[in-house]
């Protein structure tokens, strides 16, 4: 992990080799903080990129888990953010949202995304670090999408993608939300568009999914 000092001098913070660093880090104590687990406990028990074994994953989050800046977290390999990565369901369709251009992030423009979620942070834990992972995943949803007639809420899998740099800071925890009414409204319209998708429906999306769409529609939706 990195490791940080603060000269009380000059009031600037340095990393282990005494190299300063910017000065967002000397207010880093209020910053956002998120919650990540070691990447060595997570690579084990998930060595592939979709893995079943949500107990083990949510057992690592709950006892070996810790809130760490998000600008720390961000490039430090040695740990994970968890991402609860919700889809939506209905009959058998699933919420098929396209980024816009008004997406701060230009990479993800037109990209396609069937999960709805976001970073669990230190507020999510005033109901208790068991409790942590579910307040997280229930204010993301809050805060993206209004849907009625919740059914159920099933973790159903983890995300666990090492090809990339940002990929490599980030683990997915997947969930199915299945709602009895088709009825739903993105919160924020500027950034999404989205509709209902069958499976089949979303295969013509394919190469302009996300790289965690492209893992879920792979080795959960699509049947072989």
């Amino acid at each position: 992990m990195t490791q940080l000092f603060v000269d009380k001098n000059s009031a600037r913070t340095y990393d282990s080799a005494h190299k300063p660093l910017p000065r967002w880090s000397m207010s880093i104590e209020l910053q956002e903080k998120v919650l990540v687990v070691p990447s060595e406990i997570i690579n084990s028990l998930c060595p592939k990129p979709f893995s079943a074994n949500t107990t083990g994953v949510k057992e690592a989050a709950i006892t070996k888990g810790r809130f760490l800046a998000r600008k720390i977290a961000e490039t430090d390999f040695n740990f994970k953010q968890i991402i609860p990565y919700v889809l939506v369901r209905h009959e058998n369709r699933y919420i098929l949202m396209r980024r816009t251009t008004k997406q701060t992030e230009a990479r993800l423009h037109d990209k396609y995304s069937i999960g709805v979620g976001g970073h669990i942070n230190d507020e999510d834990a005033a109901k208790g670090i068991e409790n942590v992972i579910h307040c997280g995943m229930r204010r993301e949803i809050e805060e993206e999408i209004h849907i009625k007639d919740e059914k159920s809420c099933e973790l159903v899998g983890v995300i666990n993608d090492n090809s990339s740099e940002v990929s490599r800071v980030h683990l997915g925890l997947v969930y199915i939300l299945t709602t009895g009414s088709s009825e739903f409204e993105i919160t924020e319209k500027d950034k999404y568009t989205a509709n209902w998708a069958t499976v089949a429906e979303m295969q013509p999306y394919y190469e302009k999914m996300e790289s965690w769409t492209q893992i879920v529609y792979d080795n959960l939706l699509r049947q072989p």
